[in-house]
């Protein structure tokens, strides 16, 4: 991502300037988990379909973003998040020493979501450098048939869990309309 993305205060004044939905910039600037956000929103549970997961070698300058050293190994997974239609697609890079056994084998399994593994496990979380960007996204519009050039609505953001950085979280948004209202 060569961008520079907004902080929270510079994106509520981009929203003054252009107005956004309410409920998006609420999904954008959260700081707990989106799966529970999605699900209080729409009364729908949250569908996890995985593209891929693999394990890569984290280098810089995202492996400097971590505060991890360079070449560490990581799991990436690309998945999408879905109530009926697709919601946000997310990909995760999370560095594998930072991980807990237990957490490492849930990940691997690939059935749930981040956010249901940590509320199911009552680890303690916190979501740090966030960053918001508008931006297009080639993958994500080609499997919502949209434009290549489809500008998205997407934000970034550092996962700590249980006091130890975690990992980098990239989530991109489904254009709001495709949201239904019930």
């Amino acid at each position: 991502m060569r961008e520079q993305g907004l902080g929270v205060e510079a994106f509520w004044e981009e929203c003054r300037r252009r107005p956004i939905d309410p409920i998006l910039r609420l999904l954008l600037t959260s700081d707990g988990t989106l799966v529970r956000l999605l699900q209080s929103l729409f009364l729908k549970p949250v569908r996890l379909s995985i593209q891929s997961q693999r394990e890569v070698l984290i280098e810089d300058p995202l492996s400097g973003w971590l505060g991890i050293p360079p070449g560490e190994k990581g799991i990436e997974r690309k998945a999408w998040l879905i109530q009926d239609v697709k919601r946000v697609f997310a990909i995760s890079i999370l560095p594998i020493s930072q991980l807990k056994p237990d957490f490492y084998q849930e990940l691997l399994l690939g059935q749930k979501p981040f956010g249901e593994i940590i509320r199911e496990k009552g680890l303690p979380t916190r979501r740090d450098r966030l960053e918001i960007y508008r931006l297009p996204q080639p993958e994500v519009a080609g499997a919502l048939g949209l434009s290549e050039s489809e500008l998205f609505w997407a934000r970034r953001y550092r996962l700590t869990i249980s006091e130890q950085v975690s990992g980098a979280i990239f989530e991109v948004f489904s254009p709001f309309s495709s949201f239904p209202s019930s």
